[in-house]
């Protein structure tokens, strides 16, 4: 009896031991550097607005002063899911440190929730993708971090690259035909994500996602969670020329 209380107390130690490291490590996994792609997501500001609007009545946003898409953010993935997100709590956000380029954030990391906290966009953005991403040197501060999605903008702003291919803002396209033009432009596959009217049906771009690998360099976004769309392939789907809610309203 006695052997046997040692062996079982050594079985439920080494148990113990196993299960523990086996979380250790999944805890690092989830908040580690260990992904494939950088998503970097741009979105229409005026179905950001729109689905921001639908939240509730009071709601009010705050859009561009031109039609134009705005960031939301560059975001470590790993293939077939999110994350890893919040990967390291001790750099924490800093507002001060964006002071140099502050005036363009405001125009092109637009926090379209207009009535947060000052800073509460960029803060989120920061804590959840930003602290993942610093593992990359270009990526490697918070000032780096958002000055590089502002470069990003400047290269691959989607008001331009869908307009090379004829695609407009007021227009009705198939999902499909977006991406082909995506994918013709810059050579790479891309996704993008719709909002859905409930009232209506009606179906609006929100937002095109495209993806770069750990040096930086555009790749095809095939393996992100939702690839390439959860768009209608069945429906056209409206690139709105103004916020939607106010046409159901008209309605």
């Amino acid at each position: 009896m006695h052997k046997y209380n040692i062996v079982l107390g050594i079985f439920f130690l080494s148990l113990l031991h196993m299960t523990h490291g086996s979380v250790s490590r999944q805890w690092r996994r989830q908040t580690s550097a260990d992904f494939d792609v950088l998503i970097f997501t741009e979105r229409w500001p005026l179905t950001a607005c729109f689905v921001w609007k639908e939240n509730s009545e009071s709601h009010s946003c705050l859009l561009p002063k031109r039609d134009e898409w705005t960031i939301h953010g560059i975001w470590p993935t790993k293939y077939n899911t999110m994350g890893p997100q919040y990967c390291d709590r001790s750099l924490p956000f800093n507002a001060s440190a964006l002071a140099p380029i502050e005036n363009e954030l405001k125009e092109n990391w637009i926090d379209i929730q207009n009535g947060s906290k000052p800073y509460t966009f960029w803060k989120h953005e920061w804590d959840k993708h930003g602290t993942c991403a610093v593992v990359i040197e270009a990526l490697n501060s918070e000032l780096n971090y958002f000055e590089k999605g502002l470069k990003l903008l400047d290269t691959y702003n989607m008001i331009v690259v869908l307009a090379k291919a004829n695609i407009l803002p007021g227009e009705t396209y198939t999902i499909d035909v977006m991406l082909t033009a995506i994918e013709e432009v810059l050579g790479k596959r891309g996704q993008i994500t719709c909002a859905k009217h409930e009232k209506t049906g009606e179906s609006y771009v929100n937002e095109i996602r495209i993806c770069f690998d750990k040096s930086l360099q555009l790749t095809n976004c095939d393996g992100i969670y939702n690839f390439p769309t959860n768009c209608d392939r069945n429906k056209q789907i409206i690139y709105p020329s103004y916020v939607p809610r106010y046409l159901a309203k008209q309605m």
